[in-house]
Order: structure tokens, then sequence, then C-alpha cells
């Protein structure tokens, strides 16, 4: 298994939608959406990642930002804004 600090996300998440775009439906449209050029980065500090996108015009449906959440989950990263506050 890589190191968390080995995975670069946003470079993973092309290659997995440029593999995967033929034949699974989601991926197709992550595929299409990365490829308009809304998503910036992936900006990652450890394990904890947060999206950065190209402009103040560019948005994330919903159905993309939860599939690419627990597809990075499944990675072992954490979303920045999931994380709970501890007093």
């Amino acid at each position: 298994m890589k190191d968390l600090k080995d995975i670069d996300l946003i470079n993973e998440l092309w290659n997995e939608a440029e593999h995967k775009k033929d034949n699974v439906k989601i991926w197709a449209k992550i595929y299409n959406w990365l490829n308009e050029d809304n998503l910036s980065d992936i900006i990652q500090d450890n394990n904890i990642y947060w999206f950065e996108l190209t402009s103040s015009f560019s948005t994330l449906p919903n159905y993309i930002y939860y599939y690419i959440k627990k597809w990075a989950s499944k990675k072992g990263f954490t979303y920045l804004y999931d994380i709970k506050e501890v007093l």
C-alpha cells in the first residue's frame, strides 16, 4: 500500500477517470467535468484534503462532490470540512 504522502489525489483522480470513463457512467461524468477545467487542484496536507476550483464561476455538482469524497475516503483521506472540532 502506498504511503499517503506519496499519493497525488488530483493525478489519481484524472488517471482513474480516464481509465474508467468508457465503462462506468459516473466516471464518464467526472471525466467530462474535469475536462471543462473546473477543478484546479486537490490540495493535500498529510491525510487531509480540500478542493480548489479554477474560478468563482466553477461549480462542483453534488453527485461529483460526494463521489470524489467517497473515493478519497477509500484511499485513507479525510475531507477538511468533515473533521469534527475537538474541544
